[in-house]
């Protein structure tokens, strides 16, 4: 080891975490583990990393107490990490985060949710993102692109995320990254203070041939040879002659060649080889060769020096930063391989080439190494290039970067959802632009995170069908509030153990008119077989209510489902879907107003007609649909049952369309016949659909890392093609006085200041359906005009680009989880999804307008932000939220 005399400032320890996107394989390893050994952070793993399980349980194993943690590279994981920061700036200490555990509720508040008051209040480590990919301009466009949405991240949080900074992967000589990222060690560090796993003896006696009482000295006559070549088809490892040369010397008995590889060799299994030149089959092929035929050092051995340290003869490539690696150790013998052929013949300094013994033929190399040069140069023009090594390279690199020595409080709440909604609309355009600069779409795919023949944002949206916030004029009467619940009542709460009066609770303090529930029988008491029906034992919790009996065939723990409402049930449908209910008559007025007639449509002339008004009806149906199999787990590779997993889109709407179509056709035909038979009778639909939407699962969601890809689920598409509107999703027109309000707001005119939905105008019919559906691909859309607009409800649905990017939005900003939220979110045995539903039917002979956006309960009350989507209190009696919604009608 070389040890010059070294400074001896002090340099101050400083207060953040370091966040690391491991792009590649262990060839990282070294250069980012002195900042993780410090500080402690989060290592970012891509889908598409061949390597990403090797690298989970190193770190694991490393760091089996958390300071590092290892998750999937996504905008949802990284945003969440930053939220629920590890809190310790010195290893070991006691922590603040509040950790998940599935077997205790000590974590959660009196409600159930995550108590991130406390971590607001604590002062907390600021974020570093630490980038080792290649920012050369001629090919590094997935470091280029990488640096934009990390610092897009940055400039969101500016109070949590403090720096973007590149330390590299390589040093000089590297024609990837050449050290002009920095001029530190960082290699270095560990290996100087000795904190590797592993030193140059252990690996002299593990890998070397050694004489018979001797722990260093190899056998008298032999040459231990290191062989530390790059990748790629410009090293020699892709060189076959080279390689056989190498077997041949060594079969002589004379050398022994002890080969390590660089990382990314040894995972070449995980890439695409069918290059046009078969280059890199070749490479591959040459591999398994050395394996197969020289001693290879183990993977997680991935600091070189120690065995730069401990081998007298160095033979490596040029083109990498191995050979100036070694200058550390000189005098040396560096037997380097100049094929320059990709990158030309690059300027080097002198005093650097002057250490080095280069070669180029096979035969070149076996004279140098019959004949070996006498070991030479020194560690100066290390030196001169990267300054001392002390250890403390870490703390300079810091220093350098202006990292804060000290703890913040941030005076911004972090609005998890929204930000997460902004951010993914900005890195949907640094992705657009990329791949308009470079032409690269596999670059920008990898930056994201996403394996490069997922088609990321290929397709198109289907804007959410559009209600009014007001009922359109000429309208007979006034208008009449109804509110809807929909809520599966997980056996009346039987299942999490918990007395059916909550469920009744729930169902009252929703303030629901009309309600659709499933799972209305649970298991029979007294050990006998079967199921007990429990919808009268709750209608006894509900006086005065009305109800339907859906006793479906069903079976399983589906079934039965049921109707209830405040007002009378005055039939059902012949197959009990539905059912049409009687509403509370309208009231008129009974002074004298000076407005006119149109206003009051009981007033003729100035004098009040006491004609009674005609009743109002309603239709109200209620469906829960088949659980099994559940796409979505399928295609994340969750278990649940026996079926197998799933990797397209189109695998999962077949699965659905079988699992489920010929109940949704059941359903479809009931509405259709009464909507046909009563065309002024407004029509609802309430359920658990065992199914996402289709409007959730869409691009940016998945950009987002909301969903695993893109799918149009066929419930939701066809509910959706035959004109009903999913209330959750539904955009509306804006109430007076919001639009000014939004923009005071600095929000654009097309958001809603409530749910942030866009404005325009509600398909009149399922006249208009086709005309809708060609208005779903932007570049089609000619209502370009981003200002609010009082459509009647006749008007066409137009949609602009700038209005699909607020619709794609809100899915990220308002996802509406309303199933599965007894665990968080980011549990990898469970996922959160939206499969509760209110849907209305829009068109214009019985419109319906959208008080205003839906709500879940079984939460603080929310609309959006923080604590829409959090875990389940442990006194909530279902494992779904309850799904309420107000509308005129």
């Amino acid at each position: 080891m070389a040890n010059p005399v070294l400074p001896t400032e002090e340099l101050p320890l400083h207060k953040i975490k370091v966040f690391i996107p491991f792009h590649s394989d262990f060839s990282q390893l070294e250069t980012c583990a002195p900042f993780l050994d410090r500080y402690g952070g989060v290592i970012l793993v891509y889908d598409w990393n061949v390597a990403k399980e090797a690298i989970t349980k190193y770190y694991e194993q490393q760091y089996p107490d958390g300071w590092v943690k290892v998750i999937p590279f996504s905008l949802r994981n990284i945003l969440y990490a930053i939220q629920h920061l590890d809190h310790r700036t010195i290893r070991g200490e006691s922590t603040t985060i509040k950790e998940s555990s599935s077997s205790s509720n000590s974590n959660k508040s009196s409600n159930g949710s995550w108590n991130e008051e406390k971590e607001e209040e604590d002062p907390q480590p600021q974020v570093v993102f630490l980038l080792m990919a290649s920012m050369n301009p001629d090919y590094g466009a997935f470091g280029l692109t990488q640096k934009r949405i990390l610092e897009a991240v940055k400039d969101a949080l500016p109070e949590r995320v403090c720096s973007v900074n590149i330390i590299g992967h390589c040093m000089y000589g590297c024609a990837s990254c050449s050290g002009v990222e920095h001029k530190v060690p960082l290699y270095f560090t560990r290996y100087f203070n000795r904190s590797l796993p592993y030193t140059a003896e252990h690996i002299l006696k593990e890998y070397c041939t050694l004489d018979e009482g001797s722990a260093t000295s190899p056998l008298p006559g032999r040459i231990n040879v290191l062989v530390a070549p790059s990748c790629g088809s410009t090293s020699m490892i892709a060189q076959r002659p080279l390689v056989q040369l190498f077997h041949r010397l060594e079969q002589s008995g004379r050398f022994k060649f002890l080969w390590k590889l660089h990382p990314t060799s040894l995972q070449m299994e995980g890439y695409d080889l069918t290059d046009a030149t078969g280059e890199e089959q070749a490479e591959y092929d040459n591999v398994q060769f050395i394996v197969s035929h020289f001693s290879v050092t183990r993977e997680e051995h991935a600091c070189l020096l120690p065995f730069m340290e401990a081998f007298d003869v160095v033979v490596t490539d040029l083109h990498s930063s191995v050979p100036f690696i070694a200058t550390y150790f000189t005098p040396k013998v560096i037997l380097s391989y100049f094929n320059d052929a990709d990158y030309g013949s690059p300027e080097r300094h002198k005093e650097f080439m002057d250490q080095l013994n280069t070669f180029v033929e096979p035969d070149e190399l076996e004279k140098l190494l019959i004949h070996l040069p006498a070991p030479k140069g020194d560690p100066s023009f290390f030196h001169s290039q990267y300054g001392f090594v002390d250890g403390k390279e870490d703390l300079r690199f810091g220093q350098l970067a202006k990292w804060p020595t000290e703890k913040i409080r941030p005076s911004t709440p972090f609005l998890y959802r929204e930000t997460m909604a902004d951010l993914a609309l900005t890195w949907k355009q640094i992705y657009q632009g990329m791949v308009d600069e470079f032409k690269d779409v596999e670059g920008a795919n990898n930056a994201l995170g996403f394996k490069a023949d997922f088609p990321l944002l290929k397709g198109t949206v289907d804007p959410p069908l559009v209600l009014p916030r007001s009922l359109p004029e000429p309208h007979t009467g006034a208008p009449f509030p109804l509110t809807i619940l929909s809520y599966n009542i997980w056996n009346g709460g039987f299942s999490g153990g918990l007395p059916l009066n909550q469920t009744a609770q729930v169902i009252l303090e929703s303030g629901a008119d009309l309600v659709g529930l499933q799972e209305c029988s649970k298991p029979a008491v007294g050990g006998a077989s079967g199921r007990e029906y429990i919808l009268p034992e709750l209608m006894k919790l509900l006086p005065g209510w009305y109800f339907s009996e859906q006793k479906l065939d069903t079976g399983g723990l589906r079934g039965p489902w049921a109707i209830i409402s405040r007002w009378p049930i005055i039939e059902t449908t012949p197959k009990g879907f539905g059912a049409k209910i009687q509403l509370p008559q309208a009231t008129t007025t009974t002074t004298t107003s000076h407005h006119h007639d149109h206003d009051h449509p009981a007033m003729q002339n100035g004098i009040i007609d006491s004609t009674p008004p005609p009743p109002r009806y309603v239709y109200f149906f209620n469906c829960h649909l088949f659980y099994f199999p559940y796409q979505p787990f399928q295609l994340l590779k969750i278990p649940y049952g026996t079926q197998p997993f799933l990797s397209t889109a189109d695998e999962a709407i077949a699965s659905c369309t079988e699992a489920r179509g010929h109940e949704l056709d059941a359903v479809l035909h009931e509405i259709q016949t009464v909507a046909e038979a009563d065309p002024d009778v407004p029509v609802f639909l309430t359920g658990d659909f065992n199914e996402p939407s289709h409007l959730d699962w869409t691009p940016l969601a998945v950009l987002a890392g909301l969903q695993p890809l893109s799918v149009r689920w066929p419930t939701t598409q066809r509910l959706y093609e035959a004109n009903m509107a999913d209330l959750w999703r539904a955009h509306t027109t804006v109430a007076e006085g919001e639009e000014e309000e939004g923009q005071r707001k600095g929000q654009s005119p097309t958001s809603s200041s409530k749910a942030g939905t866009t404005t325009t105008g509600i398909p009149s019919s399922s006249k208009d359906k086709g005309q809708r559906q060609s208005h779903n691909h932007a570049t089609t859309n000619t209502n370009t005009n981003t200002n609010t607009t009082r459509s009647s409800s006749s008007s066409p649905s137009l949609w602009s680009p700038s209005s699909l990017d607020a619709i794609e939005r809100d899915v990220v900003a308002r996802p509406g989880l309303t199933w599965t939220c007894l665990e968080r979110e980011l549990v990898e045995t469970d996922h959160y999804d939206r499969i509760d539903f209110i849907f209305a039917l829009a068109r214009e002979s019985s419109p319906v307008a959208l008080r205003e956006p839906p709500v879940k309960i079984g939460e603080p009350y929310a609309k959006v932000g923080e604590w829409n989507d959090r875990v389940l209190g442990p006194q909530w009696p279902s494992d779904h939220r309850a799904v309420v919604a107000t509308v005129y009608i």
